[in-house]
């Protein structure tokens, strides 16, 4: 009997040992295959724009304001923002103003030195910089101008000293588009 009773025991193991390792094994290979969505364009005329992204960001107002709307997408750890701002503004002021901004001595997020530099990203003016976040984690923050009525705010935020190559992938696949102008 105790020699059944064993059997059925080790049968039972078995038996839980297998689901176990196969919903192991099916586990990561749904993991694996989130990993690799389906990147793809998403064009977004009423803010003159077109980006590649891994999946469809819900855009909103920033604090209610029509004339920003954010674009935000989380990877992991990792969270890309844009920020498409729709109102008239002077370009040169408004890139002299994020660079006084960017290099003040004090900031709440430092500076990562050296990586202060204006960016002309097909034919825009622009900035960029990293801040370091504390804790192993750094931002990154691009300002870029289109005209006069159209700037665009990039934010990354990211573990690590090394920029995820998937953000990236982001800001290297965004580009202008034909506005549609609401009247």
């Amino acid at each position: 009997m105790a020699g059944k009773i064993f059997a059925d025991m080790k049968n039972i193991v078995l038996a839980v040992l297998t689901l176990l390792i196969g919903g192991a094994f099916l586990a990561q290979k749904l993991s694996a295959q989130k990993q690799q969505q389906q990147w793809r364009e998403f064009v977004y005329p009423q803010d003159g724009f077109a980006i590649t992204l891994p999946y469809a960001p819900k855009p909103y107002y920033d604090q209610g304001d029509r004339h920003i709307n954010v674009y935000s997408v989380q990877m992991g750890k990792t969270v890309v923002t844009l920020r498409a701002i729709s109102r008239l503004m002077d370009c040169e002021t408004a890139l002299a103003d994020q660079w006084e901004e960017a290099d003040k001595k004090n900031a709440k997020e430092p500076l990562v030195k050296g990586s202060l530099k204006q960016i002309s990203p097909a034919g825009m003016k622009g900035l960029e910089y990293e801040t370091d976040l504390g804790a192993g984690e750094r931002s990154l923050h691009r300002f870029q101008c289109a005209d006069e009525h159209r700037f665009y705010i990039f934010r990354a935020g990211y573990a690590g000293k090394q920029r995820p190559a998937d953000v990236d992938r982001i800001i290297k696949s965004f580009h202008l588009v034909s506005p549609v102008h609401d009247h």
